[in-house]
């Protein structure tokens, strides 16, 4: 928590240096309750005692009103589908709410595109998770392709 609300508070201040406002206080979500309660009560207990300067530095900006401490629940947690291995009905929720949408493939002159029998039409009305892969390799081609396409460029 403290990294990332030193790395919070250095954007807040970027932002300020370009003329933006910001503000505050900003949310700060977080999957973990005991940290949220160790942030917001300011006494130390026995059990806390070990705890490194990072604590401090969250709850002085708590204190500060730079942060707004929030509790998420773990499933609803964006970062664990860049982080966790997860089941397929979890994978999918989260990757709805991160708003990714299917673009459409063109044909590229130097790499030929990508596979157009990858795509089904709408009349077959086949389930789209039996082609994910497929069509994420699809795309890991196209940016390779889009990065070889660069270099030639700037030769």
């Amino acid at each position: 928590m403290g990294s990332t609300v030193c790395e919070l508070s250095w954007i807040m201040f970027l932002l300020q240096d370009f003329g933006l406002t910001v503000h505050t206080p900003v949310p700060f979500l977080c999957d973990n309750q005991a940290a949220l309660h160790i942030v917001a009560n300011p006494v130390c207990h026995e059990r806390t005692k070990h705890l490194e300067i990072d604590c401090h530095i969250v709850r002085d900006k708590f204190k500060a009103g730079l942060i707004a401490p929030a509790h998420v629940p773990s499933k609803e947690q964006l970062a664990d589908i860049f982080t966790k291995y997860l089941a397929a009905p979890s994978f999918l929720s989260l990757l709805s709410k991160l708003g990714l949408v299917e673009l459409p493939s063109t044909p590229s002159p130097t790499c030929g595109g990508a596979d157009e029998t990858l795509h089904t039409s709408n009349s077959e009305q086949q389930p789209q998770h039996k082609h994910r892969a497929t069509e994420l390799l699809s795309l890991s081609q196209d940016v390779s392709c889009f990065y070889s396409n660069a270099l030639l460029l700037l030769d």
